[in-house]
């Protein structure tokens, strides 16, 4: 059962991310305050290793390091469709930028026979990167919901 539960973890992370990357229009990173020339596959940026629950997150590592495609499709604007986000804020607690992360910590599935079923699923925690410019002054992060009453902040943890 446990190796079911990886694979199809895998396989959902895998649709999220391309799902991710396809909805990230070339003018989203200069609403986000990101300039796309200091974002980029090839440049140094700051890679936050982030591990999250619909409970909280917290800072697993930070390194200087080329993103990845993935982790720059991170880089997204709030929709109403997200269940989450992270809210970047500089060391006197100002907002920066506003990401949106979809729902990532709840892992839904089917299965024959309970096609009909109104829930089938549950909360996973998850693992994650997200990469920032060098030039930003980013010294903490929000985890937020997104419900009916607005953004509700979840847990609040300092970039070191």
């Amino acid at each position: 059962m446990g190796k079911m539960v990886k694979i199809f973890t895998t396989l959902v992370l895998t649709f999220f991310v391309f799902n991710v990357s396809a909805e990230l229009p070339g003018g989203d990173l200069k609403t986000l305050g990101v300039a796309k020339d200091k974002l980029s596959i090839g440049a140094d940026a700051k890679i936050l290793s982030v591990t999250g629950s619909k409970n909280g997150i917290s800072l697993r590592k930070t390194k200087i390091a080329k993103p990845n495609s993935s982790t720059l499709s991170a880089l997204r604007l709030l929709t109403p469709r997200d269940r989450f986000a992270l809210r970047v804020l500089d060391k006197n607690k100002k907002e920066i930028a506003l990401l949106g992360l979809g729902n990532p910590f709840y892992i839904s599935a089917q299965h024959m026979g309970y096609e009909d079923s109104n829930v089938f699923g549950g909360f996973v925690e998850q693992e994650f990167d997200i990469a920032l410019p060098l030039t930003m002054d980013a010294s903490y992060l929000v985890l937020l919901s997104q419900g009916s009453e607005g953004l509700v902040k979840i847990n609040e943890i300092q970039i070191k």
